[in-house]
């Protein structure tokens, strides 16, 4: 495996366990705060990495999406990081939408365009990603319908 493709699988690896971990955060709202909040801090702490591989791929000057696609679910990251856990904002209930609008931009377009990476590498890879990002998306319905999405 050359280091391109290290960087792919890389990037394939951390958006599904990004999926998977918001998947669990959006349960854990609804069934078990503790695991909401671990899953929620994993989230957050995979934004190291994948500033790394987006390092990597400016180093290597590959196409403009590889950098700047991963790098807007960083700056989400980052914001969460911020509003979340260092500045304690609480923007949901009751909704603040001055937060609450870039919050959701931030996280549903940075892991859509980080997903469409995927189907760069691979059919396969795509679908994979597709099947967590769905995932996600019906477990951010079900905390919604209990109203802690």
């Amino acid at each position: 495996m050359d280091y391109l493709q290290l960087l792919d699988f890389s990037i394939f690896i951390i958006i599904n366990l990004a999926n998977i971990f918001a998947s669990l955060m959006f349960i854990g709202r609804v069934k078990n705060q503790s695991m909401a909040d671990i899953s929620g801090k994993l989230f957050i702490f995979l934004g190291v990495p994948l500033f790394l591989i987006v390092l990597g791929n400016l180093f290597l000057l590959r196409e403009w999406w590889y950098w700047i696609f991963p790098g807007i679910l960083i700056s989400f990251m980052v914001f969460s990081l911020m509003v979340d856990y260092i500045k304690k904002v609480e923007f949901r209930n009751p909704r603040n939408y001055r937060i609450l609008i870039p919050f959701l931009l931030l996280y549903y377009i940075g892991l859509i365009l980080t997903w469409g990476i995927t189907w760069a590498i691979g059919v396969i890879y795509g679908i994979i990603t597709m099947i967590s990002y769905f995932m996600q998306l019906g477990a951010s319905i079900y905390a919604g319908k209990h109203g802690v999405g």
